[in-house]
């Protein structure tokens, strides 16, 4: 599973355009599909399609198709996301990512909002307004390393889409994410422990603050968030050394750790062996 826009800011072949933490704008264009691919989103996202198209599924199992010159809004969270490139063609969008700050900012601009206009997954019209402003911050900010910009221009963005014909539902939905419905830890915590995420990610993704989710988290398990993913990682770590012909380093992704060496340190810890010993031993032991 990739972490965005975190991975894209390692990708040699994405464009930053504008960065800002978690906040950035993004170009990317790729000519092989990249498909089912598992995606964290870790601030709210606006993706813009300009060739080719863009399928992407929800947790929830909602499935949308966002075709040339139309723009999703993704808000934090797992997706399954693929790219559909036609044949002999190219895949390319801009990707407007934007954290909560940049969304509290833009909200404290109204004083409410109607429940009956939200949209579960809301795809945009690429109207006169958004060309304009799109072309322009490429032209202006493309290989330029002016990123200090990032926040304005992102507030700008968020302000053509308010004043457009989608704008009354833009701002709804937007509202709508910060009263985010609870979701059942166990189940949801069992389904996602392997993944990449750290605790604030998991408060998010259940609807919690970092400090109820914590609260009730161990109300439900009896131990803190951080001792129970360390056991169910090494736990599933130590059944996939003995079961699979997989790699450290392959075993490490898919136990939810992308620091390697951080994996073999936390396993050493837990199991008094390394992760290679161990697997070398259990094999030893099934020979004999």
């Amino acid at each position: 599973m990739k972490v965005v826009p975190q991975a894209f800011y390692r990708h040699p072949r994405i464009e930053k355009v504008l960065v800002d933490g978690l906040s950035c704008v993004i170009l990317k264009s790729v000519q092989q599909a990249d498909l089912q691919n598992q995606r964290y989103l870790a601030s709210h996202a606006l993706t813009l399609v300009l060739k080719g198209a863009l399928q992407v599924e929800t947790t929830e199992g909602d499935l949308n198709i966002v075709n040339k010159n139309q723009i999703i809004l993704l808000p934090r969270g797992l997706y399954m996301i693929s790219d559909i490139i036609p044949k002999d063609e190219s895949f390319e969008a801009i990707v407007f990512f934007f954290d909560e700050e940049i969304t509290n900012e833009f909200l404290r601009n109204f004083e409410t909002y109607n429940p009956e206009n939200i949209v579960e997954n809301l795809i945009l019209e690429y109207d006169q307004n958004l060309r304009l402003f799109t072309d322009t911050l490429i032209t202006l900010y493309k290989g330029k390393n002016q990123h200090q910009f990032t926040r304005p221009k992102l507030l700008e963005l968020l302000h053509l889409i308010s004043i457009s014909k989608q704008g009354d539902a833009f701002v709804s939905k937007l509202f709508q994410l910060k009263k985010r419905a609870k979701k059942n830890i166990k189940t949801f915590m069992s389904e996602y422990f392997d993944k990449p995420l750290d605790i604030e990610d998991y408060a998010y993704l259940t609807g919690r603050s970092i400090s109820t989710f914590r609260r009730d988290f161990k109300s439900k398990f009896g131990i803190s968030p951080k001792k129970w993913l360390i056991e169910r990682r090494m736990e599933k770590a130590a059944l996939l050394l003995k079961d699979s012909n997989d790699s450290v380093t392959t075993i490490a992704l898919q136990t939810g750790y992308e620091n390697i060496s951080h994996f073999i340190k936390v396993f050493q810890k837990k199991f008094n062996i390394s992760p290679k010993q161990f697997q070398i031993k259990y094999r030893k032991d099934i020979l004999i």
